[in-house]
């Protein structure tokens, strides 16, 4: 059930499709590190790219591989979808692009990071590309002190409103921030009324930890990933501290 809420609740968000589709233009074979329901995955693949989709979450896995199976177009051969941690996984060099989009990579504390950048970059093909979005890291700072001045827990505030995909019942979605020791916890809130007043509330959290562009930055640098792009939105915009996302384009030397 939380699965299809969170899925539902994030289909709609196509903003970042076309820069995605205009990275990778003419680069195959792809891997998308965690590809979950497919939101970047399907209309990857709709452009013919040969793609290999990798997520922990078995029902995401499988619930991508069903929506492939099911498409009128078809995708045998071309795209593969593994259940893998993307922390442990590698191959021999033999993609063009690795991404890893959604605002995953700032999840990770620094030793992790580390260790997916060494994956990553044994996976690329010379000139490959490593393209990462995560929240403005200097925004995640500001609400961090924010948060931590004033040491209250504000309350939630109602992003929107959708309907239940299975019991068709609506679903507010809230979200609230909370600060952690070395990050930000962003929980998102998912309350299905029912008709007789109850109210069904489940809770998705996630963390990301305080960073910033320069660190972010050397890191790329330590595993030979030249920073070809430093981007604050999906339309191209140059990065700045009041930009809503960071995306980073890493080209292996």
């Amino acid at each position: 059930m939380m699965g299809s809420l969170v899925q539902k609740h994030h289909a709609a968000y196509t903003e970042d499709i076309p820069f995605w589709k205009s990275w990778t233009d003419r680069r195959d074979p792809i891997l998308e590190l965690g590809c979950g329901f497919g939101r970047v995955t399907i209309p990857l693949s709709q452009e013919g790219h040969q793609l290999v989709g990798l997520d922990t979450d078995w029902e995401c896995v499988r619930h991508l591989m069903a929506k492939l199976k099911e498409s009128d177009q078809d995708y045998q051969g071309q795209v593969l979808i593994l259940q893998a941690d993307m922390l442990h996984f590698y191959t021999n060099p033999v993609f063009s692009a690795v991404l890893l989009p959604c605002n995953t990579y700032s999840v990770f504390p620094t030793h992790d990071r580390q260790r997916l950048l060494f994956n990553v970059t044994r996976m690329l093909k010379k000139k490959g590309l490593f393209i990462i979005s995560v929240p403005n890291p200097q925004r995640i700072t500001e609400i961090h002190e924010n948060l931590r001045e004033k040491d209250i827990n504000p309350e939630p505030d109602l992003e929107t409103v959708i309907t239940h995909p299975e019991t068709r019942h609506p679903v507010q979605v809230s979200s609230q921030f909370i600060a952690t020791p070395d990050g930000v916890r962003w929980d998102w809130f998912y309350d299905q009324l029912f008709p007789d007043g109850r109210v069904d509330r489940i809770v998705r959290s996630t963390e990301h930890k305080l960073c910033s562009l320069d660190i972010y930055r050397r890191e790329f640098q330590m595993v030979d990933l030249k920073v070809i792009a430093c981007l604050g939105d999906f339309n191209g915009a140059f990065y700045e501290d009041e930009a809503p996302y960071l995306i980073l384009v890493g080209q292996r030397h």
